[in-house]
């Protein structure tokens, strides 16, 4: 088995104690069927300079002073990394969960790898499925096809168990076998492996999810609001927002729209307009952001949350584009480290996670009073047979991010530094950058760029969307988004320089036949959101489904969402214009876009009493 390597630097301002750590050099410790190798940085100054440059899991510090100074700096350039401090009775012990002391003649080796095995290489979920999959166990429990057996039998359906091969099958298991525990109930290995997660981004809590974020937000919606509470909701949302403002029946406040027509994408709302609705909405009983957006564009978060927090507000962020930044710091402070009560993940958008994998950060100081609750709307809406495979992929991809985030992330950086370099000097393609941000914010250093999404503009040289589509799709390659104005490029874990390279060579010979009256106005109408009456009350009221031609000055039941972004254009309780009809008429089937909410050219709205 191939050793696994653990790098440790010293921070200690003697000598004779750095010689002594040294001999740790090379040293192997087996634990659980695993071989550890501890590698020490011979040549490492304790400096940031050299923190910020230096990839390391772990930090013995022996030093006569400033120990809280050390951990604090150590733990800003990672904060994942675990830290032994020499047990000086004269000094007091630094209480945290990263810090563990040692004395003289304890067996430092095996302290080490010990603690880095207990909060960050174990997954006790991953763990629980291998022996599931090895036992013997006879299945008379759901799944009804016991572990395969019932597609191996049939020929007319083997070809499905051979194609995915028979661990999937195996680990396919339900809440009857009790070696899990519950996901429900947050017990066994469904708790360890969330108390691992919990560990990873510093939060009081964290609750695996197997229905994704759309459901996570649902979740929080009904733990923090009642019926009539006012909510501050960004514009630039996932429709599950709305579903979750209807099914908690609370009354949003939208914050004001900022398109950028040249790539066809919503922005952020500009920092001042933001604050000043959190002061005219101060009774607010929750603000809920989006950072980062779909195309990658993040809020400077502190300054905000700590605003509505003076009005005793929560603040839930959908980081669901964003469960990478906690592990590299070109992204601090994420939404947990700026005060975040609420942060909901996709482990499965930029990470390792089968869709459909997310988690449910919590650091609300008043949780406690709302842990019933939360617990209750879980259930609520979670299924009482999740899919135990896609439980693993969380525990998996926590673990990897965890030992090797910083590594994962400094290759996504360089994939695209190069790709934005490279595109950029293409003469039919420009690149989203800070730059082209300048008219859209007051100042510019409000905007930050996630450096997993890269957005092409394509429209300028005269380049129609199914042309680069059609392009794409024939050289095997299928971008995350596409809109009439630009598509936008995904950099995941998985993403390598074959890929990229292979990309930058289908962009450069992209030929095309050049459209002198290429309509630039083609987009979706991304306003202003407004509603006349509560979106749940719209919802739930009887409705019609009329011709859209004929529903000027009607209230919408329903939604209009585009998808991909998932960002609505009209709301239940909203009153749908003339300006909204003629804009959804100039898209056609022929353009190939999804649109949630209409149904062979009906809408549905509000029944009008007669």
């Amino acid at each position: 088995m191939a050793l696994i390597n653990y790098d440790l630097i010293i921070v200690s301002d003697r000598k004779e104690r750095i010689k002594k750590y040294r001999k740790y050099n090379n040293s192997v410790v087996k634990l659980n069927n695993n071989s550890f190798k501890i590698r020490v940085n011979q040549k490492f100054v304790y400096s940031e300079a050299y923190l910020e440059d230096t990839l390391y899991d772990g930090v013995i510090i022996d030093t006569k002073q400033y120990e809280m100074d050390i951990v604090n700096t150590i733990l800003f350039y990672n904060n994942q990394s675990e830290i032994f401090i020499f047990n000086n009775p004269e000094k007091p012990n630094i209480d945290h969960k990263n810090c563990k002391y040692f004395n003289e003649s304890d067996p430092l080796d095996k302290i080490i790898i010990e603690f880095f095995h207990s909060r960050r290489f174990s997954t006790p979920f991953f763990s629980q499925m291998k022996k599931l999959a090895r036992s013997k166990k006879e299945r008379w429990h759901t799944p009804g096809h016991v572990g395969g057996a019932g597609f191996e039998k049939f020929a007319s359906v083997r070809d499905f168990k051979r194609f995915y091969k028979n661990n999937i099958f195996l680990t396919d298991t339900s809440v009857s076998d009790p070696s899990f525990g519950s996901l429900l109930s947050h017990t066994g290995a469904f708790k360890e492996a969330e108390k691992l997660m919990s560990n990873a981004y510093g939060t009081i809590a964290s609750f695996i999810n197997v229905h994704g974020t759309s459901t996570s937000n649902k979740v929080v919606y009904m733990t923090i609001l009642n019926k009539g509470d006012k909510v501050i909701v960004d514009r630039n949302m996932h429709k599950s927002t709305i579903h979750s403002i209807i099914v908690s029946g609370a009354n949003p406040i939208f914050l004001k729209a900022n398109y950028h027509p040249d790539f066809g994408i919503i922005l952020p709302t500009r920092k001042e307009i933001l604050l000043k609705q959190i002061e005219e909405n101060k009774d607010a009983k929750l603000l809920s952001l989006t950072v980062p957006t779909y195309d990658g564009l993040r809020y400077y978060l502190p300054e905000i949350i700590d605003y509505a927090h003076s009005f005793k507000m929560k603040v839930l962020v959908d980081e669901a584009w964003g469960a990478h930044m906690h592990f590299h710091t070109d992204f601090y402070p994420d939404a947990l480290q700026s005060g975040a009560d609420y942060v909901v993940q996709s482990t499965h958008k930029t990470m390792g996670g089968f869709s459909q994998s997310s988690v449910i950060h919590v650091n609300d100081r008043d949780f406690n009073e709302k842990k019933k609750d939360f617990y209750e709307n879980y259930m609520f809406f979670s299924s009482t047979s999740p899919f135990y495979p896609l439980v693993a992929s969380i525990d998996v991809s926590r673990k990897m991010m965890s030992i090797e985030g910083k590594q994962v992330l400094e290759k996504l950086k360089k994939y695209y530094n190069t790709l934005v370099e490279e595109i950029d000097r293409m003469e039919e393609f420009k690149v989203l950058k800070r730059s082209c941000l300048k008219d859209y914010f007051t100042n510019i250093n409000e905007i930050l760029i996630d450096y997993s999404r890269i957005v092409v503009n394509f429209s300028f040289a005269g380049i129609t969307k199914k042309q680069i589509w059609n392009y794409l799709v024939k050289n095997n390659i299928i971008v995350e988004k596409i809109n009439y104005k630009s598509f936008t490029l995904l950099l995941g874990v998985g993403t390598t320089s074959t890929m990229v390279n292979h990309l930058l060579r289908v962009l450069k010979n992209f030929k095309y036949e050049k459209l002198e009256k290429f309509d630039q106005s083609h987009f979706f109408l991304w306003d202003d959101l407004e509603v006349k009456i509560p979106p749940f009350e719209a919802y739930q009221s009887e409705g019609e489904w009329l011709d859209l031609k004929n529903c000027s000055n009607r209230i919408s039941s329903n939604m209009i969402v585009p998808y991909p972004p998932g960002i609505p254009l009209i709301i239940p309780g909203q009153v749908v214009t003339m300006k909204h009809i003629e804009n959804l008429l100039t898209f056609t089937p022929s353009d190939d876009i999804e649109i949630h909410g209409i149904a062979k050219g009906k809408i549905k709205v509000l029944k009008e009493k007669r």
